[in-house]
């Protein structure tokens, strides 16, 4: 029965007392491509080599989580929060990352192809250097790490939208219709 289990489905477990109060957690989500772990608490779980492409991982907690050689490629992380985590030698490539905390993470030869990581937090993330940027996506909100150049790595800067021509010529129009209204009533 052991053999006929699929590899990229799994218990998330955590075998490591973060928090030290004596307790080891255990959720009921299952690790496989297109999951939704949106929002779950899931500090410190032991995700080796788990395979969450395609997952929903927005506003998860994976703070101090074991990822390493996990593939998260396509997966949406917006405001996730990785800090701390080891995503050695995973694959974020495509992913959307945007506003999600990667301070203190270990990206050593993680493979960073594409992905979005427009304002999100990359201080003091570990190995850096070893990491596959190519085609990262950044903003100006982007925290980077001391020394990183996003250049030197062929990322690709994102503009971050002005207000449009046509959004101002609408709101300009509102505010002229409202204060005919007022005018009215006085």
């Amino acid at each position: 029965m052991l053999l006929s289990t699929p590899l990229c489905v799994a218990d998330i477990w955590q075998w490591t007392d973060g928090d030290e109060d004596g307790s080891l957690w255990l959720s009921d989500s299952f690790v496989e491509p297109y999951a939704d772990l949106s929002d779950q608490l899931l500090w410190w779980a032991e995700l080796p080599y788990a395979n969450l492409h395609h997952a929903n991982l927005t506003y998860t907690n994976l703070s101090y989580a074991n990822l390493i050689g996990a593939s998260l490629k396509v997966s949406e992380g917006s405001f996730a929060n990785l800090s701390n985590a080891n995503l050695d030698s995973s694959i974020l490539a495509y992913a959307e990352f945007v506003g999600a905390n990667f301070e203190g993470a270990n990206v050593d030869n993680a493979n960073m192809f594409y992905a979005n990581f427009s304002n999100a937090n990359l201080e003091h993330i570990v190995n850096w250097n070893t990491a596959f940027w190519l085609a990262a996506r950044y903003n100006a909100n982007t925290i980077f790490p001391e020394g990183m150049d996003p250049n030197d790595y062929a990322m690709i800067e994102l503009e971050i939208p002005a207000p449009g021509a046509i959004s101002i010529f609408f709101l300009s129009l509102f505010q002229l219709k409202h204060r005919r209204s007022a005018n009215r009533l006085l």
